[in-house]
């Protein structure tokens, strides 16, 4: 089977999981959605959340909660995924866009000061493949921060957790995300202050904002073992850390002395991007251009605004490195990673 950079790991038991919503004949939000939410409130420990149809809708209603109107500014890095211009641009914010450090993709200590400079309401906080910034520069931002922990679930810096940085979090849900639930996405406060507004916000939502029970049964499954999920990508982090320092490459590190998620195997290259990907492809290895999806690539941002994101962009190459990955698929990577052109 070809291993895929973005590719979700769905086994035996989470097919079991939707197979028993599918045949109770109900798929609306229902028994499989509180149980869920239940689950990941006792595992990750938050205060209250919502479980929803999507990360865009996510967004959508952290922004109502948080009381933003058309013409406030909202801070995002440019290596955001598109989406989130789509949800700001569609409510009528203001983007204030942050460059980010070319070493570790996150938002540069100079970028931050611009958020309450240009006068920002709120800052999205992205953490593109999972690399976690670094909490101690978000501590004296003065804005709400909307936190989005879809691939860095699971990473930790000393006592600062991600996914526990903002005022509300957002989990994707989506295809190859930390955990899948075929679509969908969580969002919770972290605390009882916070978590007011969301369960205010529960009354207006429409049926069709909530997630539905069958991704509601795939995402309770997949939950049950987000450690093991973490742990083999640590195993796999470890083997291609070795290969690359053999081939002289560097990988996107963390912003900061942590234990990480290890979500994705990110090599930024000076030179010969297309002969890299070449290689791999000769070697059957899947790769893509890790910020394809970014505001930076799709030309929202700006020309001139972000440079080190525009620069980063094409020069980030994502190599396969998720749970589902075996032995000798992983020993594969490895050996392409230690004789990269």
């Amino acid at each position: 089977m070809e291993i895929l950079v973005r590719s979700s790991y769905i086994r035996r038991k989470d097919m079991d999981s939707v197979l028993n919503c599918l045949v109770t004949d109900r798929l609306s939000p229902g028994d499989f959605g509180d149980r869920f939410m239940k689950a990941a409130k006792d595992r990750f420990g938050f205060d209250y959340g919502l479980a929803l149809r999507s990360p865009m809708v996510a967004l959508d209603v952290a922004v109502s909660c948080l009381g933003l109107v058309a013409g406030d500014a909202i801070a995002l890095s440019a290596l955001s995924h598109a989406w989130v211009h789509k949800v700001i641009a569609a409510r009528g914010l203001r983007p204030v866009w942050l460059d980010i450090d070319p070493a570790t993709a996150a938002v540069t200590t100079e970028a931050l000061d611009r958020v309450s400079s240009e006068g920002s309401k709120a800052f999205y906080l992205a953490e593109p493949w999972g690399v976690m910034p670094d909490p101690a520069s978000l501590i004296d931002l003065g804005v709400p921060i909307i936190e989005d922990a879809t691939y860095s679930i699971g990473a930790r810096a000393g006592e600062s957790r991600a996914g526990f940085l903002g005022t509300f979090t957002i989990l994707g849900l989506e295809p190859a995300s930390s955990i899948t639930a075929g679509g969908g996405a969580l969002l919770y406060a972290p605390g009882r202050r916070e978590a007011q507004p969301l369960r205010n916000a529960l009354d207006g939502l429409l049926q069709e904002e909530r997630m539905s029970d069958m991704n509601a049964a795939l995402a309770l499954s997949q939950l049950k073992d987000i450690e093991k999920f973490i742990e083999k990508r640590r195993e796999l982090s470890e083997l291609y850390a070795q290969s690359l320092a053999r081939a002289h490459r560097r990988p996107l590190a963390p912003a900061c002395e942590c234990e990480p998620s290890n979500f994705g195997c990110v090599v930024v290259l000076e030179s010969g991007v297309k002969d890299v990907r070449a290689y791999a492809k000769k070697k059957d290895v899947d790769t893509v251009m890790a910020f394809e999806d970014t505001c930076a690539a799709a030309g929202i941002t700006p020309e001139g605004v972000c440079p080190s994101a525009a620069s980063l962009v094409n020069r980030s190459v994502a190599f396969p490195m998720s749970q589902r990955i075996g032995k000798i698929a992983a020993q594969k990577i490895a050996k392409v990673l230690a004789t990269l052109p």
